[in-house]
C-alpha cells in the first residue's frame, strides 16, 4: 500500500500520534543537508517517501520497532511500513499498543532506546547523540530540540573560566555538528520498563587542535584538551514515575572528575542536567515553593518551568536542595533569538552545582525531578515532587 492508498483509507499519515516535522528532520539529518528546511516540506517527504521507507518520524513511535515488537502484525505484514502506519493510526492506538520495542531497537542507522508510562509520555535517546535523551513527547508533542550534539536533555561539565575550551558533553561535540555519529563513546545503555541507565565516556565539545569561533572562552581561544574523547564516565539513571505522578521524571547525574584539567578556575560546574526545547517553548516561569504556585520569571534560585504560549505544553525542574556543591546550586534560563531555521530555534534551561577541583579522581552524583505537562500538570506535579522530596 502506497501513500495514495493511505488517502483512500481516510488515514491522516502525518499525525501527530506517528510524525513530528522538528524530530523528522533533527533524526534525519541527510534531509536536512537535502534542504528540507521547512514544516511542510518534512511532511511532504515523510508522506511521499519516509514512511516507505520505514524512518522514524516522532519520538513515541516506529513502524519498524511497531512490527519487531509485535510477532502478529511482522506476520502479516513483513516490511510493509505503510501498512504498519495505518494499523497504528486505525487500531493499534484503540488497542493499547505502544509504537516501540521493549529494551531498545538497533537498525542500519543506529541504536534507539525508548521508556513511557504507558500512557502519553516517551522519551527516548540514539546513539546519533551519545544516548543523550534526544525526545521527549507528551500528548503527541515533541519537547526537545535535538538539532546538533550540543542540544539535548543531558549532562555537560565545564569550569567557570574556560567554558567550551574544556567541556566534556554527553551528546557529542562541536564538530559531531548534525552528524549521525559521535565522538561520544556509548560503554552501556539499557532501557526496560520505565528507566532507562547509561554510561559513556563524552565527547570534548572542542577537539584537540581547533580554536572557539565566539565568545565563550574567547573567540579564537584554543582547546584546552588534548583528546577527543573524556577519558571519565558520566552515568545517568532516568526513571518516569515519582512522588506518586506518571508525568515525574527523576534524573540521576553522576560524574566522574579527574585527570588534567587546566589550571586557572574556581568551580568546574556541571549541568546535571541541561535541556534543550524546541523553538515553540518561548516562555520561562519560576514555581515558587513557598505558595506552590507558577509566576513570573524572576529568579536563578526557584525551580523553572518552560512553556509554550498558549501553556498547553510545559516542562518543570526542581532539585532538591542539600546536593553535594561548594557553591550555591542554580537555575538557568536561556533564550536564542539569534537563531534561523524552525527545527534549529531553540530555548534552554539547565541545573547547576559547582564543585572546586578535586585533589583526587571523584564522582558527584545530582537528582533532579522533570515534570511535564500542560501548566496545571506541572504545577501539581511539582508540588508532589517537592512536597516528597524537600531535601535529599
Amino acid at each position: 500500500m502506497g501513500r495514495e492508498g493511505l488517502e483512500q483509507t481516510g488515514v491522516d499519515a502525518a499525525s501527530p500520534y506517528v510524525f513530528d516535522p522538528v524530530f523528522y528532520l533533527n533524526t534525519h539529518p541527510d534531509l536536512e543537508k537535502a534542504g528540507l528546511g521547512t514544516p511542510d516540506a518534512a511532511r511532504s517527504h515523510w508522506l511521499s517517501t519516509g514512511i516507505k521507507q520505514g524512518r522514524q518520524g516522532c519520538g513515541s513511535f516506529h513502524s519498524k520497532q511497531y512490527l519487531e515488537r509485535y510477532s502478529d502484525l511482522k506476520n502479516a505484514f513483513h516490511s510493509d511500513y505503510v501498512a504498519a502506519v495505518q494499523h497504528y493510526l486505525e487500531h493499534g492506538i484503540q488497542e493499547g499498543r505502544l509504537g516501540y520495542k521493549e529494551g531498545g531497537y538497533h537498525d542500519q542507522d543506529g541504536r534507539r532506546w525508548t521508556i513511557s508510562n504507558g500512557h502519553g509520555l516517551f522519551i527516548s535517546a540514539s546513539s546519533r547523540t551519545g544516548a543523550a535523551i534526544d525526545s521527549v513527547v507528551w500528548n503527541n508533542k515533541e519537547f526537545i530540540n535535538s538539532a546538533d550534539h550540543g542540544r539535548e536533555l543531558q549532562m555537560a561539565c565545564n569550569t567557570d573560566h574556560f567554558t567550551e575550551c574544556f567541556n566534556p558533553t554527553e551528546a557529542g561535540g562541536r564538530d559531531d555538528w548534525i552528524e549521525t555519529t559521535t565522538k561520544t563513546v556509548i560503554n552501556h545503555a539499557s532501557a526496560h520498563g520505565h528507566v532507562f541507565h547509561t554510561m559513556v565516556h563524552p565527547a570534548h565539545w572542542m577537539r584537540p587542535g581547533t580554536r572557539h569561533r565566539r565568545d565563550g572562552c574567547g573567540n579564537g581561544s584554543p582547546a584546552l584538551n588534548t583528546k577527543e574523547t573524556y577519558e571519565f564516565p558520566f552515568n545517568k539513571t532516568v526513571t518516569i514515575g515519582c512522588a506518586g505522578h506518571s508525568n515525574c521524571i527523576e534524573f540521576v547525574s553522576k560524574f566522574t572528575i579527574g585527570g588534567h584539567w587546566p589550571d586557572g578556575f574556581t568551580y568546574i560546574q556541571m549541568e546535571a542536567p541541561t535541556g534543550y526545547m524546541t523553538g515553540e517553548f518561548t516562555k520561562a516561569y519560576n514555581f515558587n515553593t513557598g505558595t506552590n504556585q507558577i509566576e513570573g520569571h524572576h529568579s536563578n534560585d526557584q525551580p523553572v518551568v518552560m512553556a509554550t504560549a498558549d501553556g498547553k505544553y510545559a516542562m518543570g525542574v526542581y532539585t532538591p536542595p542539600g546536593q553535594d556543591t561548594d557553591a550555591p546550586q542554580y537555575y538557568g534560563v536561556f533564550f536564542f533569538p539569534e537563531i534561523q531555521g524552525f527545527n534549529m530555534q531553540t530555548s534552554k534551561w539547565n541545573v547547576v552545582y559547582r564543585k572546586r577541583k578535586p585533589n583526587n579522581t571523584m564522582t558527584y552524583t545530582y537528582k533532579t525531578y522533570l515534570c511535564v505537562g500542560d501548566l496545571n500538570v506541572v504545577k501539581q506535579c511539582l508540588t508532589k515532587v517537592i512536597h516528597a522530596h524537600p531535601h535529599i
